[in-house]
């Protein structure tokens, strides 16, 4: 197995300890000699000198969709999901890789029953504690909304038992300053989470303090619009079963495949719904790109657009609406990122699944 794109030291506590062999995928997925494509589209932006932001830990959950070097500049830590897929377990470490061996070879047969389980408090304490040097000050974490995932509140209790026992340990060191720590509900998932993570980074590189960060972050997120384009709707109509979700009718399925049917999810503080139905996946693409590419002229209130494939990124490179939002990005002077959807998004929206996220004060379908 190629190694995580951040390496992951062993955590102290007994109650979840990192083994690297246990995060790769099962014999049938192993790396092989392919070439994948994990290179993003990036505007420049100018950095001023830093504040906090030596002295804060930022950390995301592994179903953020932001390229893996992108992390890797940017110190950014990745807290592991858990996934259960039949007679075997792995964990996603957002190693996209790892992602796109798993999306083409294995998730058409078993993601539908597939599960996604959160590390639980005592994890993610003991994980997030593994990082903390006597550097850092602040821990800012940013994670996938609370209607979707329990990460939020893990992260929650797993912060504060950290707080207390890192301020106690201070303390006996003779460190007197107080360690702070803060968890944000993006309200979103897929590619909108990576659009508010961008901007915290953002905004601590440029010297903003970690608490004003917080506080802007908090208000940007209810701009934020992500969309997701499902390309098998007969894997959603299948795992929606398997999870008790009768949204998707065996009617409607057959209805939207006999006329090509594809939906355009549209998912915005903390709500999910469909916002479009289109004929044809790639017209289905098309106009989710092309909305972007609208509120890019528009007036973006976040100067990032993150967008995700579950599949080869050469696919959505090669689209001539994709190059014409690159075109569209680099002449408004906003950051364009593309990357491999994580294993647990994907997971839950099936291969080939695409996902663009923006922010804006209103969202304008024409």
């Amino acid at each position: 197995m190629n190694k995580s794109t951040i390496t992951r030291p062993r955590v102290a506590a007994e109650a979840f300890t990192y083994h690297p062999e246990s995060f790769a995928l099962p014999p049938d997925t192993a790396a092989n000699d392919q070439v994948h494509d994990f290179g993003h589209e990036v505007v420049p932006a100018t950095r001023k000198a830093a504040t906090d932001r030596e002295k804060t830990l930022v950390v995301v959950d592994a179903a953020c969709d932001m390229p893996g070097d992108w992390l890797a500049d940017n110190n950014v830590v990745v807290l592991p999901i858990k996934l259960l897929v039949d007679d075997w377990d792995l964990y996603d470490t957002h190693n996209e890789f790892d992602a796109m061996e798993f999306f083409r070879k294995d998730l058409s047969a078993r993601g539908n029953s597939a599960s996604t389980i959160p590390l639980g408090a005592t994890e993610s304490r003991d994980f997030i504690q593994s990082y903390l040097t006597e550097k850092i000050d602040y821990v800012l974490q940013v994670t996938i909304t609370a209607a979707r995932s329990r990460i939020y509140m893990n992260s929650l209790e797993a912060m504060s038992h950290l707080t207390v026992m890192h301020n106690r340990v201070r303390r006996a060191i003779g460190n007197r300053a107080p360690f702070k720590t803060w968890v944000i509900d993006s309200e979103t998932g897929f590619t909108g989470q990576a659009v508010l993570l961008a901007e915290t980074v953002n905004q601590l590189n440029n010297g903003v303090a970690a608490a004003d960060v917080v506080a802007s972050i908090e208000q940007l997120r209810s701009t934020v619009h992500t969309l997701v384009v499902p390309k098998d709707l007969f894997y959603l109509y299948k795992r929606g079963h398997e999870k008790g979700d009768r949204s998707l009718s065996w009617l409607s399925y057959n209805v939207a495949q006999a006329l090509d049917i594809k939906p355009i999810v549209h998912a915005h503080a903390g709500n999910t719904g469909p916002l479009l139905k289109v004929r044809g996946h790639h017209e289905a693409l098309d106009r989710a790109i092309g909305i972007a590419a609208d509120h890019v002229v528009r007036g973006l209130t976040i100067r990032t657009v993150c967008a995700s494939y579950a599949g080869d990124l050469r696919d959505i490179r090669k689209l001539a609406s994709f190059r014409a939002l690159r075109d569209t990005c680099e002449r408004h002077e906003i950051e364009l990122m593309l990357s491999t959807m994580s294993v647990t998004g994907g997971v839950n929206v099936g291969v080939d699944a695409f996902s663009i996220a923006f922010g804006c004060d209103e969202l304008v379908v024409n």
